[in-house]
């Protein structure tokens, strides 16, 4: 994906992009997860951000360069679009809006010389997704996270208001050491934004084995903001 920024990039600076920004001068930092790259420093590798919210993060050039000449292209801005809201001599801060779930890389490059570039993957979710490093109660047995991916509800025999996305789960047994317990499950809860619980939902496994994976699919209602499951 970087290779394809990069040639996108030169294609953007052939067709003479120019950048402009006239905000206010924020108070610009670096945090511990930054992304640096020739020349350019960003304040974070890695974003997460949910549907309805907004984050922001910063760059940084060397001293004595114009910040003010940096741009921002994103891989697939149907994921999140990313602005710049301020800069400062050689410092500027950028803003990442959701669109739609997914997870995609941004590009921030010097208009004038395009190698110098730092990259930040951006992750987009409509919830918030509290999932543990292993699924499940029982320490002999537990299941870790495979991937998940939101897809529009469209069960045609229910209510489309009371529904706003699938959450399709894959999740593969981890361990195996208590034959006791080979129907394995656990739980998983939608939350909304006052903490209260809208939907409760049951991972299943009903013929355990080391190494296999599993697949459950939940509706997500209209006002879930959190998703957690039990783990330990």
């Amino acid at each position: 994906m970087k290779t394809k920024l990069k040639k996108l990039i030169c294609s953007i600076l052939s067709c003479a992009l120019a950048l402009s920004v006239t905000c206010a001068v924020p108070i610009l930092s670096v945090s511990a997860k930054e992304s640096i790259g020739n020349g350019l420093i960003l304040s974070t590798d890695s974003i997460t951000i949910t549907a309805g919210s907004s984050m922001t993060f910063t760059a940084i050039l060397e001293e004595g360069f114009d910040a003010s000449r940096l741009a921002c292209i994103v891989a697939d801005p149907d994921i999140v679009t990313v602005t710049p809201i301020a800069y400062a001599a050689n410092a500027a801060a950028y803003q990442v809006n959701y669109e739609n779930s997914g997870s995609t890389l941004a590009a921030i490059y010097h208009l004038d010389n395009p190698a110098v570039v730092a990259y930040v993957t951006i992750n987009a979710s409509p919830l918030i997704m509290e999932i543990p490093a292993r699924l499940g109660t029982n320490r002999d047995n537990y299941c870790t996270l495979v991937s998940y991916e939101f897809v529009p509800y469209d069960f045609t025999y229910a209510d489309f208001g009371d529904y706003k996305n699938t959450l399709n789960i894959k999740y593969q047994c981890a361990s195996y050491k208590d034959d006791g317990y080979s129907r394995w499950g656990c739980y998983g809860s939608f939350y909304d934004a006052d903490g209260n619980v809208l939907s409760k939902v049951h991972l299943y496994c009903s013929t355990l084995a080391k190494g296999r994976i599993y697949h459950s699919e939940f509706n997500v209602p209209v006002g879930a903001v959190r998703f957690t499951i039990e783990g330990f």
